[in-house]
């Protein structure tokens, strides 16, 4: 099947570049290309200058959770859409994908979005993402924290307490993974808003993982439609989540319906893998792509 569709693949990576080369030479092709965002916190990849279908954008450092992993997506979205693509795809460095690329190709020739969205909050926790104030900083995984940090923690507190966030710049909220792809009119249609209505990155800059809920609101609230759901599969079965893709997920790959976060779906692409899975990328390669 020949691939009319043109590509962009919009990746997210701060590590694990031998995984990385692996992934964008499984998924090129003709009409494909590659628009990447390395975290400034890390060193830059140096084993992929063989590619000529990549672009790095400017980088700024991300940190886990915050406004900073959605700016460089934002980013991403703004750079590709110059080159007028059917799709975009957003990926992290640390996807592969488990079938034939032909699998997504006659997807997308279906047409549709590919985004999983769910209106309301899915927990009380998850309503704290957004009414609380967060700093856009990485230190709540950090064990034994110091000083500096427990301060940060409690100001945070403090202002969420005193100063919640009750005037939403939305009248419904929706909630998804973040691993999403898009036609090129629903994309135009994300950063045409987001330029006209700035007050909702003054809002989500201080919340939680907005990439799980900036883009599904944005769309949820719009009349976009034919929405069929992501195509990338998680297992969130151990805390805390995802699990790294593992032999035991092989069987599961096998069958055509893969169990999704958001409900059952067929999917193209998992995650995550660490660096050193040469042999599973093998096995997969061999077993669900040749």
């Amino acid at each position: 099947m020949e691939n009319k569709i043109k590509i962009a693949y919009l990746i997210t990576a701060y590590h694990s570049y031998d995984h990385l080369k692996k992934l964008i030479s499984a998924l090129t092709d003709n009409n494909v290309f590659f628009y990447i965002h390395i975290d400034k916190n890390s060193v830059m990849p140096t084993n992929l200058d063989d590619f000529n279908n990549i672009k790095f954008i400017k980088r700024h450092k991300v940190w886990w959770a915050g406004w900073s992993h959605q700016k460089a997506i934002l980013n991403l979205m703004a750079e590709a859409f110059k080159e007028n693509y059917n799709y975009y795809a957003l990926i992290s460095g640390s996807d592969y994908p488990i079938k034939k690329n032909v699998f997504l190709y006659s997807k997308l020739n279906e047409g549709g979005e590919f985004i999983s969205i769910k209106e309301g909050f899915p927990s009380e926790m998850k309503k704290g993402w957004v009414t609380k104030f967060y700093f856009d900083l990485f230190y709540r995984r950090k064990p034994n924290k110091p000083i500096w940090i427990k301060i940060l923690l409690r100001i945070e507190k403090n202002i969420s307490l005193y100063f919640p966030k009750k005037n939403f710049p939305f009248q419904k909220v929706f909630f998804g993974p973040t691993w999403w792809i898009l036609s090129h009119s629903t994309l135009g249609y994300i950063l045409e808003f987001l330029d006209s209505h700035p007050e909702y990155e003054r809002f989500f800059r201080n919340s939680y993982c907005s990439e799980e809920i900036l883009i599904p609101t944005i769309i949820g609230n719009s009349d976009i439609g034919n929405l069929k759901g992501n195509l990338t599969y998680v297992d969130w079965s151990v805390d805390p989540g995802p699990a790294y893709i593992s032999e035991k997920h092989l069987k599961i790959f096998e069958s055509n319906f893969v169990n999704n976060e958001l409900g059952d779906n067929e999917s193209f692409f998992a995650r995550k893998f660490k660096n050193d899975s040469q042999e599973l990328l093998q096995q997969i390669d061999t077993n669900l792509r040749s």
